[in-house]
């Protein structure tokens, strides 16, 4: 479940990325100043930078969680197991 809301959380996160990865338009007849869209280009490119180290990360931890969720998972079902073959050896026992 967990690892469902980190994923949704990735898909949220990838939606800015494409529409920062466009520059806004530019108003009708404005020229365009180099050094501004220059400037802005950086900017959009860093925080691009930045989201993509984030999913790293997050996709990073959906893994761990995910290991530790399988690695919970065969515990619970060999304690099952022993319970099981514990009632079965009592069963036994009390059927003698």
């Amino acid at each position: 479940m967990t690892a469902r809301v980190v994923l949704a959380g990735l898909l949220a996160l990838s939606a800015p990325l494409a529409s920062a990865a466009t520059p806004p338009p530019q108003a009708a007849g404005a020229p365009a100043d180099p050094a501004a869209t220059q400037a802005q280009l950086q900017a959009l490119r860093g925080q691009v930078k930045r989201q993509d180290t984030e999913v790293t990360q997050l996709k990073s931890k959906v893994e761990t969680l995910e290991t530790a969720s399988q690695a919970a998972q065969r515990e619970l079902e060999e304690r099952d197991r022993k319970i099981a073959e514990l009632r079965r050896q009592l069963e036994a026992g009390q059927g003698h």
